[in-house]
């Protein structure tokens, strides 16, 4: 089984959203740990990443360009018995583990209560947003006033990619042009949230070049 890394990097505050409020406060938030620390889950990167090479692979046909993007062969095919080849961690900050354990270690502690807890840990991944709707006539309506918590821009993921089939150059094609048209993430993608930038690295975390590939394509 061959590793990679995916590096993901917000451009714009993003709104990775759980489903869930959080208490009286926030009306949309998004997913984060026990301690507070926030994360993409695996199945979501997938998710986009999936979109995302399906979309390549539809510019590619219309085009009339003949290059391999296995979309089903890298992410495996709906209603299959056969799980897929390629597997995904959860994308998570730059040194999590030890990051966790050490913040773990000071809130059970409870030495530190003054100054620290779940609620300022998150704090200081993530910002919060109010909107409301407006009427035609420019009137806010009544209770529509909404909070959302979104991850602040420039914050850094990282996370696994384990591949079952030895260099299989079409599934390495596929992730690689996945993530070039992986641009957006989240929701309220169409008011400015969610635009990142994803690239994938080998096991060293060096970028794995894709210039070559696009060249070919184009001549």
């Amino acid at each position: 089984m061959k590793q990679y890394i995916l590096k993901l990097e917000l451009i714009s505050p993003a709104l990775i959203g759980s489903g869930e409020g959080f208490g009286a406060i926030i009306d949309t938030d998004i997913v984060f740990d026990e301690v507070g620390i926030p994360y993409i889950p695996a199945k979501r990167i997938k998710g986009c990443l999936r979109d995302s090479a399906m979309e390549i692979r539809e510019m590619l046909n219309s085009s009339g360009i003949s290059f391999p993007v296995e979309t089903e062969k890298a992410f495996g095919k709906p209603g299959d018995s056969k799980s897929a080849p390629v597997y995904f961690s959860n994308l998570t900050i730059d040194n999590y583990e030890d990051n966790k354990k050490c913040l773990e270690y000071f809130l059970k502690s409870g030495e530190y209560n003054d100054i620290l807890s779940r609620e300022r840990i998150l704090e200081t991944f993530t910002e919060t947003r109010q909107q409301t709707r407006i009427g035609l006539d420019g009137v806010a309506y009544d209770h529509s006033l909404r909070t959302i918590r979104v991850i602040k821009k420039d914050t850094t993921f990282y996370g696994d990619i384990f591949i079952e089939e030895k260099d299989d150059e079409d599934i390495i094609n596929t992730l690689l042009f996945g993530c070039l048209n992986f641009c957006h993430i989240g929701t309220k993608r169409n008011r400015g949230f969610g635009e990142v930038r994803c690239i994938l690295l080998d096991k060293s975390g060096t970028e794995i070049p894709i210039q070559d590939k696009l060249e070919k394509i184009c001549t």
